[in-house]
């Protein structure tokens, strides 16, 4: 097998145009849960919310018209190409209300920044160094500021029936792949313990999963993500070559079965204070 690497700003299933194109139908099928998160959070004209590894910005624009032309967004990410869409994104829905900052969070200049509300989704679970980005999420919320985050809590509750080994062996790849980038897929299980070393107030927290089936829409986002993925994965060496084929026969025949189950990996929605 390869050896696993990455481009100081890729992403391991990477910046292309089809992978922006998958994350805008990402969020346009989570969109009604991240809008119902942030009314719950208070989110409001007037506020500055930072947008924790924004991606191309399809959660950013949204909490650009939430907060108003006269509140402000500030949203970070390693990636240059994401980052570009999402100025281009913006320009094109006339918000002039985003800024954007290029960094990698573990060098991120946190003092230069204030928001009232930090906004993260499917983003900690990648992140090497976790309690060190929350300690400067926490430098950056203003005094009784807001931490709000959805991300995985049980990664091992994705599942697609009737199941068989070679998705069971592509899940064990995932997990891997993960891990050796540093990244920690149930992330969600830590988030109470950070608030607490941190001295934030836990306010709220909630399990988000879906279970779905061929033909409805939560379909199609998993499965988009899973046509593209094993490939990527034997590039890098997690997953053997000849798995590929036969995994993509098995999607292949589930999304043909109209009895086919699909189940979303669990995500935890969780909601702290940062003292006033």
């Amino acid at each position: 097998m390869a050896e696993a690497s990455l481009d100081d700003d890729d992403y391991i299933i990477g910046t292309d145009d089809i992978e922006i194109a998958r994350l805008g139908q990402q969020h346009a099928i989570w969109r009604e849960t991240a809008l119902a998160a942030w009314r719950r959070a208070g989110i409001k004209p007037g506020m500055t919310v930072m947008d924790v590894g924004a991606g191309p910005g399809y959660a950013s624009f949204d909490l650009a018209r939430m907060v108003g032309p006269e509140g402000r967004v500030i949203a970070l990410d390693q990636s240059s190409r994401f980052l570009t869409a999402l100025e281009t994104g913006a320009r094109e829905r006339g918000l002039g209300n985003i800024t954007c900052i290029e960094t990698d969070l573990a060098e991120m200049d946190w003092s230069a920044v204030e928001c009232d509300l930090a906004w993260t989704r499917w983003c900690l679970c990648f992140v090497p160094g976790v309690p060190d980005v929350m300690a400067g999420i926490d430098r950056a919320l203003k005094p009784g500021g807001r931490f709000l985050a959805q991300e995985y809590v049980d990664y091992r509750s994705f599942r697609i029936e009737p199941a068989e080994p070679v998705f069971e062996r592509f899940l064990s790849a995932v997990r891997a792949s993960w891990v050796h980038f540093g990244g920690d897929p149930d992330i969600g299980r830590r988030l109470p313990g950070l608030a607490k070393e941190l001295g934030w107030s836990v306010d709220d927290m909630r399990p988000v999963i879906h279970a779905t089936r061929p033909g409805e829409w939560m379909w199609t986002w998993p499965t988009a993500w899973l046509e593209q993925s094993p490939q990527r994965l034997s590039e890098l060496g997690f997953l053997d070559a000849g798995d590929v084929g036969p995994f993509r026969d098995f999607l292949a025949r589930r999304t043909a079965d109209p009895a086919s189950l699909l189940i979303t990996p669990m995500v935890l929605e969780f909601s702290a204070l940062k003292p006033g």
